[in-house]
């Protein structure tokens, strides 16, 4: 094996975490208790939180495996006798898998089981549709739903409310669950909470958005450091920075992974991109190709409702900017 190719597939071990015969932890195996379960609730290099079920914290080395565990994962685990400390033994087969691409390693498992999704808003980032449709296209090819939630809607008059609301009916006719929060002032965050009973979602969002606020507000003992926007570039300052998960009740778990604030797509295909977009994807069956890409094939179906008005302008430049550019659409 070449030295190149050496250094590449180092790297990739350090990237899913597998560990190697030399740096297996020192497990003294006597010492291990019976199998517990728990869920994984962050992950540190080598190691994970696993949360047991009273909720309480145990550090657990990984075994030599194919698969990482991620946030999320519900876990077997036996934990060394008067420690806090473990090993993880196994998780159990997910119910989906949130990934996103990375400038040096690939397609990086983000968190497992989510529900859905809950993309947090903000006015001083600059609503965007183009960002929004990018969450939206990478959260479609994962199958997992998408809540949109306006934070600090408490900063805007009644005109500007007026128009971000008309700009999101797009996506509320589409199908797409719509909530307008203060997070600072808890205005309607409990509805919100209320809506989430029983599922396991992830808060995904720019930074400044208000994630670390909300969190904040939902468990209020928490010591979660929260971010303002820059005063020079206008964007949010960035703050945690591991993958975590919290418990709201014994069925309702929240994600906040700060590795999600825009996703690349170029590891997409076209098919996926289509899918990404609900509407598009649903009227894609009655084009005369079967491979129809909808930018200016004839008998397109796609093309005749956009000129109908019964897709929204918006929505259809956004997807011929990426069916055409997506490969070029990393971050």
């Amino acid at each position: 094996m070449g030295k190149k190719r050496k250094q590449q597939h180092k790297k990739r071990q350090n990237v899913e975490g597998v560990l190697s015969q030399d740096n297996q932890p020192k497990v003294d195996t006597d010492t291990l208790g019976p199998e517990e379960q728990g869920i994984v609730i962050s992950r540190f290099g080598q190691q994970v939180d696993i949360a047991d079920q009273n909720f309480n914290t145990i550090r657990c080395f990984l075994r030599r495996a194919k698969e990482v565990p991620v946030v999320g994962d519900k876990a077997t685990f036996q934990r060394q006798d008067k420690l806090d400390t473990g090993v993880l033994v196994k998780f159990e087969e997910r119910t989906s898998l949130l990934k996103r691409p990375t400038p040096h390693h690939g397609i990086k498992p983000v968190a497992a089981n989510i529900d859905l999704i809950a993309l947090l808003l903000a006015p001083e980032l600059g609503f965007s549709e183009m960002l929004l449709d990018r969450y939206l296209v990478a959260a479609e090819s994962s199958n997992i739903p998408v809540w949109l939630v306006f934070n600090k809607w408490d900063l805007l008059d009644d005109e500007q409310k007026t128009v971000i609301q008309q700009r999101l009916k797009t996506y509320q006719d589409v199908g797409y669950p719509i909530y307008f929060i203060s997070a600072k002032h808890g205005d309607q965050v409990d509805e919100l909470v209320k809506d989430l009973r029983g599922k396991q979602l992830l808060l995904a969002g720019q930074s400044g958005v208000g994630k670390s606020t909300l969190i904040k507000y939902l468990f209020p003992d928490l010591e979660v450091a929260t971010a303002d926007i820059s005063e020079n570039s206008g964007l949010g300052t960035h703050t945690t920075t591991a993958s975590r998960l919290y418990k709201l009740d014994d069925d309702t778990y929240l994600v906040d992974s700060p590795g999600v604030r825009e996703f690349g797509l170029w590891h997409l295909e076209d098919h996926d991109i289509q899918q990404g977009f609900v509407e598009i994807y649903k009227l894609a069956e009655n084009c005369k190709f079967r491979d129809c890409k909808h930018i200016k094939e004839p008998g397109c179906a796609v093309l005749a409702a956009a000129k109908s008005g019964d897709i929204a302008e918006s929505r259809i430049n956004n997807y011929h900017h990426l069916i055409q550019n997506y490969d070029q659409q990393f971050n």
